[in-house]
Order: structure tokens, then C-alpha cells, then sequence
């Protein structure tokens, strides 16, 4: 478990430092455009009759602290090796990352008088990583400076990947729009620890380099991990199983509900709550993993960062492959059930002027029993009819400081759109904490 780069830890670490739970406060506030539906399934384009939505993207995601990706991954040379030290100084006692990404393939919409329906297609991959700052501390120095400490490595993980289709109907009235979306789920992947067995310490005795480890440690996985490879110190991925899984046999469903009141003429309410009652089922190649036992080895040290970064000169003996192996896991095949994160929003906007607006808005996400939340105040303009320009400032969970803005072009039947709540983030990928941006095209007839 301490060790190549295809291990379950830096597979993890690696897929958060890169994408760096959905909030998009700034797509609340744009009811006229098409991508508006997906935080609300009482929108939709004012005065517009067919809307086809082309493909869009989306990602909000951050990291605890202050890690970014070029903090952990240098380039040296060619090659681009894990550097744990310049990390390990920045990271808490316990450290989480957070990140939801979504691929939009294709949407459509159709008005009927004062009803409307959509359908669409979307692939989404959420997950919550929790680690304690021992286990990269292990992983890149080793336990020579660790010796008569226990140190921990229990990781904690909920990662998805999973198909939305849904369709949506809603019923506009004089003042007041109500929608209700389904969505059916097919669960691409999935990778869930135990909350209540994710112990995994080791032990180094001070006299005699006794080395002590102890686990009782278990995880649900479909389709990602299929078998633990104890003679090569790691998980054995199955990545390409990954591909072509629009349909399987991990279903579920949630529903999306929504409410757009237009008070008065400059002043409107919206209120939604997304994937209410989400659940996946997973079924296909779904299994239990579970270690559990403890070890004790004399006079064993091993290394950090050369193990980590996969170094040739390292030569490991029959000793250090059953040290390996007392972590090894048994594996059952084992269904087992995912939620999806349900989120709620509620806002508003004012039209100030014709050509300027002021916004309001409130967001709220439970995942896994984690609560994240933020509010943002808002300001656009639209120079003309086809240009919308606008700021964001919000306060969330992470930061008090968020610098957000949305430019969008919709001259004719196109809707091209960026929106953005850290705008920061949104062209620093690689070297910001937290990373937060949408971007897409529909046609509005």
C-alpha cells in the first residue's frame, strides 16, 4: 500500500490535483440562457420555442489548503515525478479535495404553450478524498523518521462516474414557472471506503526496528479496481473497462424540482433542489475489498520517494514482498449503493436598468454527510442585446474572497457561453487550489 505510482493514493491525489462539488453560483442568475436548466428545470429561454444544446463542460473542485497541481507533479526532464515535499508542509493534520465534473453531450428543448420538455444526455463524475497528512509523509520520506511513532495512513474516498439521462417537463404560468426533471443513472465506476474500518497504521519499535502494522480497512469498487496485485506492491486498475459504458447494470434514478416566481416586472425568485432522493445501485463487477490483520517484522526500513517515483536502483527481497502482503486484501463480490450529492439553490435578480441586473445567489451541497455552501452577489450588463457581461462575488466554504464573471454571445439562434465563479482558477488550472468554470453552445429557436 506504500508505493508505486499506481497505487490507489496517487491514483486519487492525482485525478484531484488535476481537476482540482458543483456549485455554480453565477449560472443561477442566467435563467435566459439554455445551460440554466441544469441548476433549475423551471428555466427556460424567454421567448425561445426549440432549443438544441451542443456539447458543454463543467468542473468545480478544490483542494483543502493551499496544494496545487504544479506543487505536486514536476517536470524533470522528460520524465514528471510525484514531489511530496513540496506539499507536505502546506497540508492540515486531515486534508480533503472535492471535485465534480460534468460532460454534457446533447440536450434539447421544446416550448407547447405554457408547457415545455427537455431531454437530455450528461456523464459526471463526483468524489470526496479525506487523508490524513501521515500518509504522504510516509509515502515521501518512509518511516526511517518515524521511528517510535505510529503514523496513519487511512485514506478515506467516495469517488463516482456515472450517465444522467433525463427528461423534464415543466408548466409556465402568468408569474410563476414549476419544473420537475428524472434522471435515470448508469454507474460507469465507482470506489467507496468504509467509514467505520479505514484503519491502517504502521509501527516502527525504536530498539529493534520492529516493524508493526495494523489494518482494518475495507472498500466497495466496481469496475475500477478488479483484483490487489501484492507481488507488485499495488491495485491492479482496470482503466479499460472504463470505456463504452453508457449503459450497464449499476442503475438508479433522482429526480430535479424547481420554482421561478417573476414578482414583479424587474424582480424574480427561483428556488431548485437537484438529485433529490440519488441513488446508484451497483451491480456490475462490484466488490468487496477487506484487510485485516497486523504484522510485526524485525529490522525493516524502507524507503520513500524512490518507491513513490518508481526508481529502477531499488531492489526489494522475499522479505519486503510479505511485508507487502500482510496488507492484502480479500476480496467478495459484494453490491452494494452510492448517493449522488444532492444540492440546493434559491436566489434572485433585478433589473435595474434595461441593460443592467443585479443578482442574488445561495447554494448548498450534502455529500456524504459533508455540507458545503455559498452565496454570491452578482452584476450584468448587456451593452446589447446579443452580449451579456458580468461579475461575481462569493463566499463559500474554502475562501471568503471569489472573483467571479460570465460572458455569453447569443446573436441569432447561438448561445455561446463561459461562465466562471474563481476567475482565477478558470486560467490557472494547474496552479490554483480550486478551480471552478462551464463552458458550452446551444442553438435557441
Amino acid at each position: 500500500m506504500f508505493v508505486k505510482q499506481k497505487s490507489l493514493f496517487l491514483l486519487l491525489f492525482f485525478a484531484v490535483g488535476k481537476l482540482a462539488a458543483q456549485q455554480e453560483l453565477m449560472l443561477q442568475t442566467l435563467p435566459d440562457l439554455w445551460p440554466g436548466t441544469v441548476v433549475n428545470p423551471a428555466f427556460f429561454p424567454k421567448d425561445k420555442k426549440i432549443v438544441i444544446g451542443l456539447p458543454g463542460y463543467a468542473l468545480d473542485g478544490a483542494h483543502s489548503g493551499d496544494i496545487t497541481y504544479k506543487d505536486l507533479f514536476v517536470k524533470n526532464g522528460a520524465k514528471t515525478t510525484i514531489d511530496f515535499g513540496n506539499v507536505i508542509n502546506k497540508l492540515d493534520p486531515e486534508n480533503e479535495a472535492f471535485f465534480d465534473q460534468r460532460i454534457e453531450t446533447l440536450s434539447l428543448g421544446l416550448r407547447l404553450g405554457n408547457w415545455s420538455v427537455q431531454a437530455s444526455h450528461a456523464n459526471r463524475l463526483n468524489g470526496l478524498v479525506i487523508y490524513p497528512k501521515s500518509l504522504a509523509e510516509i509515502l515521501w520520506n518512509g518511516n526511517a523518521p518515524y521511528i517510535g511513532q505510529t503514523v496513519d495512513l487511512g485514506l478515506r474516498a467516495n469517488i463516482s462516474d456515472w450517465n444522467e439521462w433525463s427528461i423534464g417537463l415543466a408548466r409556465h404560468f402568468n408569474k410563476v414557472s414549476v419544473g420537475v426533471r428524472f434522471k435515470y443513472l448508469t454507474g460507469v465506476s465507482s470506489l467507496v471506503t468504509d467509514d467505520t474500518k479505514h484503519k491502517a497504521t504502521v509501527y516502527t519499535n525504536p530498539d529493534i526496528y520492529q516493524l508493526q502494522l495494523e489494518t482494518d480497512y475495507s472498500f466497495n469498487s466496481s469496475a475500477l479496481i478488479n483484483a490487489i496485485d501484492t507481488s507488485d506492491l499495488g491495485f491492479n486498475l482496470d482503466l479499460g473497462s472504463l470505456k463504452g459504458k453508457a449503459f450497464s447494470k449499476n442503475t438508479g434514478s433522482a429526480f430535479d424540482f424547481g420554482l421561478n416566481w417573476q414578482v414583479t416586472k424587474k424582480l424574480a425568485l427561483n428556488f431548485s433542489v437537484l438529485d433529490w432522493g440519488g441513488k446508484i445501485n451497483w451491480k456490475e463487477n462490484a466488490n468487496n475489498f477487506r484487510s485485516n490483520g497486523s504484522y510485526t517484522y524485525n529490522g525493516v526500513i524502507f524507503p520513500g520517494s524512490d518507491i513513490i517515483n518508481g526508481s529502477d536502483s531499488l531492489s526489494f527481497d522475499q522479505k519486503l514482498d510479505t511485508l507487502n502482503d500482510i496488507f492484502q486484501f480479500k476480496k467478495t463480490a459484494a453490491n452494494f449503493t452510492t448517493e449522488t450529492p444532492q444540492r440546493l439553490y434559491a436566489g434572485g435578480t433585478f433589473q435595474v436598468t434595461e441593460k443592467w441586473q443585479l443578482g442574488l445567489s445561495v447554494f448548498a451541497q450534502n455529500t456524504n454527510n459533508k455540507r458545503r455552501s455559498g452565496v454570491g452577489v452578482s452584476a450584468r450588463w448587456q451593452p446589447v442585446r446579443w452580449v451579456s457581461l458580468g461579475a461575481m462575488y462569493s463566499v463559500n466554504n474554502r475562501s471568503a474572497a471569489n472573483i467571479g464573471m460570465h460572458v455569453a454571445f447569443t446573436p441569432g439562434p447561438v448561445q455561446l457561453y463561459f461562465l466562471t465563479d474563481n476567475l482565477v482558477g478558470a486560467f490557472t488550472i494547474k496552479s490554483s487550489p480550486a478551480v471552478n468554470l462551464r463552458a458550452g453552445l446551444a442553438l435557441a429557436f
